[in-house]
């Protein structure tokens, strides 16, 4: 994307920068000071190579909401997708292929929630 060259790799890099937004609940680039901006890609590397930070830095709204299991899933998909090294970047049919089984079948994957049944009502 530097060069102004856009490929594959890019829109691969690019959805692994949507990926983070929605994991941490961050934008892209954020204004530290005023004369100053850090990128999601830039705060989160550092963050992602713990395992024991994900936790820590993840939306709140979505924390509860998914197996933590799965949350480092997406984060790894999400790492491997930013990689400065466009080379080392997965096909977007991978990245695809690795996020299915997390999503549930109601929306087209293979994750099968269990819903929680409410005990009968007394009326």
């Amino acid at each position: 994307m530097l060069d102004g060259k856009l490929s594959d790799k890019s829109d691969v890099y690019a959805f692994g920068v949507v990926l983070l937004e929605l994991l941490l609940g961050r934008r892209p680039v954020e204004k530290e000071e005023p004369t100053e901006c850090q990128s999601i890609v830039t705060w989160a590397m550092p963050q992602l190579t713990d395992r024991s930070k994900l936790p820590n830095i993840v939306d709140p709204v979505i924390q509860n909401t998914m197996d933590l299991k799965h949350l480092y899933q997406v984060a790894a998909v999400a790492v491997l997708c930013v990689q400065p090294e466009p080379s080392y970047r997965p096909l977007i049919t991978d990245v695809l292929h690795s996020l299915i089984p997390l999503l549930p079948t109601e929306l087209g994957g293979t994750l099968r929630v269990a819903t929680q049944q409410l005990p009968p009502s007394d009326s």
